[in-house]
């Protein structure tokens, strides 16, 4: 998927698409002119691993850049012998399975391509099966957002499977100790202008609250090629009504880079805001601790304000199914607010803000959840409660396909509840819609997201690209391909060309929860798709919900009916055809693989590099990034304003007569997903030369097909490639106009106003000079 750009999105858990958050924009952003801050030496991209090839029955899902998202062994790996004594208890105590998970991760972190002294144990759980243990990944003492891998033993400690991402180098370094207090106070300021700025709020009345440092690689948590991971701080940042975002600013720099919208035995704590006017959608909404007074609690009278009971009794039917799947949802995600009813799950219902009473969603706020008036639904209420679970589970990021499946998780519960729970509601015609029965009315179906314009497959014309980052990166839309995956795999059908027997609903609730188990904070629909398998396989060995071999092959059916282990159809990159006319014949005059260098056909600058033939651990190399499964050129910009790297043509040729063309295969990453804050990295050309290189023409008025084009957003600059490209596309450059000249061709790869924070990358391969006749 093409990542671009960011605006506001909708709130963490909020359920409503039509609406949109208090303050929001719903508009591209204007034009922008960015300023170059001074700056000193551009630094260095560090490598911290190249991930290790092989692993042949092991590893079941790489991405581009060779790492491992999935390792899962045919059998079992038993536990290495120096943890055996501790692997004989890893399934009764967490101490120990932290010991063999960790012994068993260093194993296998080098297909991840993560060095096993930067994994640190996050978080460890006991089940049935075994134990779990989540590995974060660090840097120098500093994790990295989205860098996890989360193993699974059995109760006698061999690895049944491991799945994560990590980064794979870093470029720039947080502020020394003496410079910490000053940098984190612009940050601070950033981070609040930033938010206020994408939600179109007021400064003054925002608080910015720092979560940590961070170290952020956008691979992770998107499709974009490449792999390095810059220091930001990360804050929380609230203020009056809903507000709750994130935001990340470059932590030397103090350059805000991203700002997202976050508005995501039981014992039962409910209050009536009565229409309140909240002011953050934090403290000030919060159910007990001196806020707002419990109107019912656990074991008390019914209320008389229907909103009231009906949280009552929904919470009462998410809890008791998640204690079916083995969950204690109240001890999860419940929260004491020291007003002496212990830990509760707390929520609070007819909200207000200003400007909006009465208040049309509903949202999960890090600890609680709140409603306006007439949402406390079923479906909404486990809604919400399941983003709790997520938050307190795989904490997948509120962004991108992550986002979506963090969206689509909810969507599952809440229809599991409102399936189960015997409401009145649960009508045919309204099995498999969100929100019916609320004063919003149905907002999604999951057996037919196509009704609300969502995809129902990743090739579907309703994936949303989100360009401008109204939605997070697609978070609400693009949840439907989990949703009609989670009605195929419950209730079946046929879809796609695929004929899929439905596995029911107690089935689909184990495999629904255990895999949010092993998902990773930057997970997308692979993951997924690989997640569903593994554990799908997990449960019928157990037997689990009397799961079969039988129903594993239908959720494999199902996922491959909304095609979850492809990349998305819409913003895929574009290929250029080889000639325009069938039948034609191609001969090559000049021809390149850049499976070695030099080849005698181009020659280079400093700044590139052949990815496997010349890594070098000052440089960051995408060994395995390449069109053709051999080599590619990969070219670094890290110096900003008027630099440049080129690669071009080593001699001059005469161009034929007969229709001729230059084709090349390219990846570009700009990081344009930082557009809206002035953050550009890069840009690239395509340059041409008459007089043997002594002067050199651009080419972006000539004849092209997939060629530079002009930034809509930087209206007044010259044609470039720009931004990220999503993968390898192909352009081709006629030439046939100047049949009988010597020419040159150079490419030209920019630095940006910032690429001294954030690098630019350009990969090259497959370059062809040829003619095409009939």
């Amino acid at each position: 998927m093409k990542s671009r750009t960011l605006l506001a999105g909708l709130a963490v858990g909020a359920v409503s698409l039509s609406l949109t958050a208090p303050g929001l924009a719903n508009s591209a952003p204007a034009t922008t002119t960015a300023t170059t801050t001074a700056t000193a030496d551009s630094p260095k991209i560090r490598t911290v691993e190249t991930p290790k090839a092989g692993g042949k029955g092991l590893v079941t899902k790489r991405d581009a850049t060779g790492r491992a998202h999935s390792i899962r062994p045919a059998t079992p790996l038993k536990a290495p012998a120096s943890v055996s004594a501790k692997a004989a208890k890893s399934g009764t105590s967490k101490a120990d399975a932290v010991a063999v998970a960790k012994a068993q991760v260093s194993t296998i972190a080098p297909y991840f391509g993560a060095r096993p002294a930067d994994l640190v144990a996050k978080s460890s759980a006991l089940s049935r099966f075994g134990s779990q243990v989540r590995f974060q990944q660090t840097i120098d003492g500093v994790p990295v957002y989205g860098g996890e891998i989360v193993t699974n033993l059995t109760k006698g400690g061999a690895l049944e499977s491991a799945n994560g991402e990590v980064a794979l180098a870093t470029y720039g370094t947080f502020p020394k100790a003496d410079a910490v207090e000053a940098a984190k106070a612009t940050a601070q300021r950033s981070a609040a202008e930033a938010v206020a700025t994408r939600g179109k709020l007021d400064a003054s009345k925002l608080t910015a609250k720092l979560v940590g440092p961070r170290w952020l690689d956008l691979s992770i948590v998107t499709r974009q090629p490449g792999s390095v991971a810059i220091p930001v701080y990360l804050y929380d940042v609230t203020g009056p009504g809903d507000v709750r975002w994130q935001a990340m600013v470059h932590a030397s720099a103090g350059k805000a880079l991203l700002a997202w919208d976050m508005m995501r035995h039981i014992n039962r704590v409910i209050c009536d805001a009565n229409r309140a006017i909240i002011q953050t959608g934090a403290e000030d909404v919060r159910c007990g601790g001196g806020v707002f007074a419990p109107t019912r609690v656990e074991g008390g009278p019914a209320s008389s304000v229907p909103d009231v009971n009906q949280l009552y009794e929904f919470m009462g039917n998410t809890s008791d199914t998640f204690a079916t799947l083995g969950t204690d949802l109240t001890q999860l995600i419940g929260v004491d607010y020291g007003d002496g009813l212990g830990k509760a799950l707390r929520g609070t219902v007819r909200v207000c803000i200003e400007g909006s009473c009465p208040f049309a969603n509903a949202f999960w706020n890090g600890e609680q959840i709140a409603f306006g008036e007439g949402l406390t639904t079923d479906d909404i209420t486990a809604h919400e409660l399941a983003h709790g679970v997520t938050q307190y589970t795989s904490d997948l990021a509120y962004l991108w396909e992550s986002g979506a499946i963090n969206e689509s998780l909810s969507d599952i519960f809440g229809e599991i509840v409102d399936l189960t729970n015997g409401s009145a509601d649960d009508t045919p015609a309204n099995r498999w819609l969100m929100g019916e029965g609320s004063s919003l009315g149905a907002i999604r179906s999951m057996s037919d997201p196509t009704q609300f314009e969502h995809p129902d497959k990743m090739t579907s014309a309703h994936w949303f690209d989100d360009e401008f980052f109204q939605d997070n990166g697609g978070v609400h839309l693009n949840s439907g391909v989990g949703n009609k995956t989670a009605y195929l795999i419950a209730d079946g059908g046929s879809f796609n060309g695929q004929t899929v027997t439905g596995i029911g609903l107690a089935r689909s609730a184990a495999l629904w929860h255990e895999t949010q188990k092993v998902l990773t904070t930057g997970a997308d629909y692979g993951d997924l798709a690989e997640g569903l398998r593994s554990v799908c396989n997990k449960l019928q060995k157990h037997d689990v919900a009397g799961m079969t071999k039988a129903h594993c092959v239908q959720v494999g059916l199902a996922i491959k009916a909304t095609e979850m282990d492809l990349e998305p159809g819409v913003g895929k990159p574009a290929q250029a055809p080889v000639c325009d006319t069938a039948g034609a014949k191609v001969k090559n005059l000049i021809t390149t693989s850049f499976k070695t260098y030099p080849d005698g056909v181009v020659t280079r600058s400093a700044g590139w590099v052949l990815g496997k033939g010349e890594g070098a651990p000052s440089q960051l190399v995408d060994s395995s990034y390449s069109s053709d499964g051999n080599d590619s050129m990969f070219g670094q910009i890290t110096e900003p304003d008027d630099s440049s790297i080129t690669v071009q043509t080593a001699n001059a040729m005469k161009i034929k007569n007969e229709k001729t063309y230059l084709r090349f295969t390219h990846a570009y990453n700009f990081y344009n997903v930082f557009f809206i804050f002035a953050v550009r990295t890069g840009k690239a050309t395509m340059e041409y030369s008459a007089d043997n290189g002594a002067t050199w023409q651009d080419s972006s008025a000539l004849p092209w097909k997939n060629g530079p084009t002009v930034d809509a957003n930087f209206p007044d600059e010259p044609a470039a490639w720009h931004g990220n490209s999503g993968g390898w596309e192909t352009s081709r450059l006629e030439v046939s106009q100047f049949s009988g000249e010597l020419l040159k061709f150079r490419w030209n790869g920019r630095g940006g106003d910032f690429s001294n924070l954030i690098p630019g990358h350009w990969w090259l391969d497959n370059a062809t000079i040829y003619t095409c006749s009939q």
